[in-house]
């Protein structure tokens, strides 16, 4: 699955989100200056393993993700 960067993009609505990851957003990881958002049903939906969120986190992530950092995360 190759990344999309969606640039310049203040905080994400909470629509905004679920319309960038296709369905009910969750916070999956947090670190740092780091929050990662994904499908909170991914695994029940099978949906496909995203290599590039799971090597960046460390923790299995499926599905479309999104990646906020300073004034764009989530507080």
């Amino acid at each position: 699955m190759k990344p999309t960067i969606h640039k310049p993009m203040l905080r994400p609505t909470l629509a905004q989100a679920e319309a960038l990851i296709g369905g009910s957003v969750t916070l999956v990881f947090e670190q740092g200056d780091m929050q990662v958002l994904a499908d909170e049903e991914g695994l029940m939906k099978s949906l496909k393993l995203n290599n590039e969120a799971t090597e960046l986190c460390g923790v299995p992530i499926t599905g479309n993700a999104i990646i906020l950092t300073g004034d764009a995360k989530w507080i």
